[in-house]
């Protein structure tokens, strides 16, 4: 048999058992056909045969990020971004939404993602009647970093029927000023309500999975745990299969049965619909059933058991009492679906464990896999319930790199035992990295970076106790991402037999200084043995042509 590619002269980072570094890589069709020293692949070598010289550089499995929200991603695309280096007061940002305005035909949203105070001259949030001042016939909302919160106009509050008199929804604040007028700040359920107003039409959400399926690509992202939008869920899951069948959207997707708006309806709807997780091909699968039950790490409204140290009187949201998260899942543990939860506060954390262990009391089931999403302050008593249990958790590193001046601030000295990589690894626990974008950077090797260093952006140790090493920052974004799908056997590392997912760094990964991880670049991206993303366009026509990428 021969190959359709060799990869030839390079650090090939396997992450097999033994995480073998090898040479080459011969592929033939979608799958890896050998694995060895570039003399053992020259076997495998014919006419047609594409060879390509890494010239030392790193070959690894494709990324799999185990958290991030494809749909929210992509329609961020079509919004105001507010993360643009131009933008660094308030008027930058008013400046972009009047152009937006101006294209915008009366009545429909304006809308901006990527809002972050703390980046602002300002340092504060813009009030309703500054973005009233840029339009009343738009509704605008601006949508902070972590999806949140959010700020809205007059208009955005009248179509989503919000005024003085209306009282706060379970596990949500709709901010008032001391007079009781709306600021038009929306936090947690609140934002969750606004934004099913605000969503976008079927057409747009396809064409931001389509832009959003070509970024993580050109990333090194081969697959992806979608970890939901805004909306009705089952609509959301409808298009993107027809994304992916149409090869629009050409990463592989694990989705969650999960939604940031009212995910207990959609949940409940998914289990009495028949279908669980599992249930697709190697390009699209159902996933965990998935709730919320505390809010975001950043805003801070976390559920944890002790106040916040800047604010000892707040220890954050609970969206479900224990009875109602227990009942919700528990019957989709029952009716056969892996179990998930965006969990970020110990108390968040506790409860979900707590239900975890009624569910497995009641209906028994061995290799469950059931998961955390992001685990955020993970005390040593709850490491060790994750583990009795055989729990998956799915931290997110690049929140340190990206927080870790306010994760100070907010919890103290527990950012010891914030997405305790080390600790997990130590406890044997399966931890697999996501991004979580477009809460925040969607690029993997500043994930892998944060996860090696423990630093803030502005150069702060957040937890170095938590540092953990090259290899073991790779097998989180490999590896244990198809563990935590079901899906090792076949993709997650670089093995004769498995799908060829890979990636080519633009030099050697493990010859690079541990503070300049976050500087190395994808130069190749192959999902499914065919190259999507080769910026210079290496192996193109020429069949017998030697390349060096």
């Amino acid at each position: 048999m021969k190959a359709d590619y060799l990869f030839m002269n390079g650090e090939v980072i396997t992450v097999d058992e033994q995480n073998t570094v090898a040479e080459a890589v011969a592929v033939k069709g979608n799958r890896i056909l050998a694995v060895g020293t570039s003399d053992e692949m020259g076997k495998y070598t014919a006419e047609a045969t594409k060879i390509i010289d890494l010239n030392g550089k790193t070959l690894m499995p494709g990324i799999i990020d185990a958290h991030i929200h494809l749909t929210i991603y992509g329609t961020n695309l079509l919004g105001v971004s507010c993360i643009e280096h131009h933008i660094q007061s308030l008027e930058d940002l008013f400046v972009d939404l009047r152009k937006k305005v101006n294209e915008t035909q009366k009545g429909q949203w304006v809308r901006a993602w990527g809002f972050k105070e703390s980046n602002l001259k300002e340092k504060r949030y813009p009030t309703k009647e500054e973005l009233d001042g840029i339009s009343t016939d738009h509704p605008i909302v601006i949508i902070r970093t972590c999806n949140h919160t959010c700020v809205v106009n007059s208009k955005a509050l009248e179509i989503a029927k919000i005024d003085e008199n209306t009282p706060d929804p379970e596990g949500g604040i709709i901010e008032r000023n001391t007079d009781g007028t709306l600021t038009g700040r929306m936090i947690e359920n609140a934002h969750m309500q606004v934004f099913q107003h605000a969503s976008y039409t079927n057409e747009e959400i396809r064409k931001g999975m389509k832009l959003a399926s070509e970024e993580f690509i050109k990333a090194g992202i081969t697959s992806i745990h979608d970890a939901g939008g805004y909306g009705e869920g089952s609509e959301t899951i409808r298009i993107m299969q027809q994304a992916v069948k149409a090869q629009e959207v050409k990463v592989r997707i694990y989705a969650m049965v999960g939604s940031l708006t009212n995910s207990h309806e959609f949940v409940k709807k998914m289990v009495d619909a028949g279908p669980i997780t599992g249930l697709g091909d190697d390009h699209f699968k159902i996933g965990p059933a998935k709730l919320f039950t505390d809010g975001s790490s950043v805003g801070p409204t976390i559920a944890t058991r002790e106040g916040y140290t800047h604010s000892p009187d707040d220890n954050g949201i609970i969206y479900y009492s224990q009875e109602e998260l227990n009942r919700i899942l528990g019957e989709a543990h029952e009716k056969g679906f892996q179990l998930t939860a965006h969990a970020q506060g110990d108390r968040a954390i506790e409860m979900l464990l707590n239900c975890y262990e009624a569910a497995l009391d009641s209906h028994p089931r061995q290799d469950h896999r059931h998961r955390i999403e992001h685990a955020g302050i993970s005390s040593p008593d709850l490491q060790d319930r994750m583990k009795k249990l055989g729990v998956v958790v799915t931290p997110n590193p690049v929140f340190i790199y990206a927080n870790g001046d306010k994760y100070l601030e907010y919890y103290g000295e527990r950012v010891e035992v914030m997405y305790p990589a080390r600790d997990f690894i130590e406890k044997g626990i399966v931890a697999a990295f996501g991004s979580d974008a477009p809460v925040t950077y969607l690029d993997p090797l500043l994930g892998i970076h944060a996860a090696i260093n423990r630093e803030s952006m502005d150069k702060q140790a957040v937890g170095k106790n938590q540092c953990i090493g090259i290899m073991e920052a790779i097998r989180a974004y490999t590896w244990n991402g198809a563990y935590a799908s079901f899906e090792e056997k076949i993709k997650g590392s670089i093995e004769a037999g498995k799908l060829a997912d890979l990636v080519v760094l633009d030099s050697s990964i493990l010859n690079q200084e541990q503070h300049k991880i976050k500087e190395l670049k994808v130069v190749l991206t192959m999902i499914d043995g065919k190259v999507l993303y080769n910026p210079e366009n290496h192996t193109s026509n020429d069949l017998k042509m030697k390349v060096k990428v």
